[in-house]
């Protein structure tokens, strides 16, 4: 699903409600909270239309659980208090951590239901 908006920042953060969180929900454990976040949509009308690169501060980040490929991390960005995103990456993507800086090339986004 594309968005119209070709740049998407996070929202206001507080205290229990941190712009994302990576997590890996197999073993209920928190990889990382994020700072900030920004999704910059990569194409428009052509086969890169609805993909997305995520550049994001990590306030906090657990490397082992970051780097372990043996689980699947998920990725939870808040826009507002009622808004927030998945993030699924897609065939291609690349990933780079460094230090506290990440940057995932090739997301899709996909509403969470509010509850």
């Amino acid at each position: 699903m594309g968005y119209l908006f070709k740049t998407i920042r996070s929202g206001t953060v507080t205290l229990d409600r941190p712009a994302g969180v990576v997590e890996i929900k197999f073993l209920g454990a928190k990889v990382g909270i994020l700072e900030n976040w920004t999704l910059q949509r990569r194409g428009d009308n052509d086969p890169e239309a609805g993909l997305y690169d995520l550049h994001a501060v990590f306030s906090f980040v657990s490397l082992p659980l970051w780097e372990d490929a043996d689980y699947e991390k998920q990725i939870t960005l808040n826009l507002n208090p009622v808004k927030q995103y998945r993030v699924q990456l897609e065939p291609g993507f690349r990933t780079v951590l460094t230090g506290r800086n990440l940057l995932i090339e090739r997301v899709t986004i996909h509403n969470v239901p509010h509850s």
